[in-house]
């Protein structure tokens, strides 16, 4: 069986690109195989690995199958980081479960091995990159909406022939649900685990 899912991922040169992730289950001894091209760092095949475990314990699996990922991004020539690791989760537990994934939906977060996604860094500008790909749905890590940045700001003192420049940082707090909703007209859902994410994939 060969099901796929959208990942957004950062690429050598630092900008975010919406790609796909495809995963095909072959008769086998319970391998995991990861086409090499584009490059892939060391800590996304850790993240997969991970992702398969809990796919594992999440489905109904009889350890007679191999595992063959394929990352497709592109501009992208390497590709690390583990922030795919949920979306693999539920690519692997939808191919197990012979089940058909929704292509509206994105998700971003590291897998931890209890099922719990963990976060990531990055949201604001990897939701654009998925609003600008026409994804509806953006699933985040529950807590990670509400985001402070600082932002740069410069106060000039001036004295009898000088000017002093003066920089600070102010923190402010941004909600990131409500930016993608006004400027991008996107979803972004926050969620706890591979569980909750997994109702939101599904075809109903």
């Amino acid at each position: 069986f060969e099901n796929n899912i959208s990942i957004v991922a950062v690429s050598s040169d630092g900008k975010c690109v919406v790609g796909n992730l495809k995963v095909k289950l072959i008769p086998g001894n319970n391998n995991i195989l990861i086409n090499t091209n584009p490059f892939l760092e060391t800590d996304l095949q850790y993240s997969v690995n991970t992702a398969v475990t809990v796919a594992k314990l999440n489905s109904k699996y009889n350890y007679d199958r191999d595992f063959i990922f394929n990352y497709k991004a592109a501009q992208a020539n390497l590709l690390g980081g583990e922030s795919a690791g949920a979306a693999t989760t539920i690519l692997t537990i939808a191919a197990i479960e012979d089940m058909n994934l929704r292509n509206d939906v994105l998700m971003t977060g590291t897998i931890n091995p209890d099922g719990t996604i963990g976060n990531v860094g990055g949201l604001l500008e990897k939701a654009k990159a998925v609003a600008d790909s026409g994804f509806k749905y953006f699933l985040i890590l529950k807590g990670q909406a509400r985001m402070t940045y600082y932002e740069r700001q410069i106060t000039k003192e001036t004295g009898e022939g000088f000017s002093i420049y003066n920089t600070r940082f102010v923190p402010k707090t941004i909600d990131l649900k409500k930016i993608a909703r006004d400027e991008w007209n996107l979803n972004v859902i926050e969620v706890s685990n591979v569980k909750e994410a997994l109702d939101y994939f599904i075809e109903k």
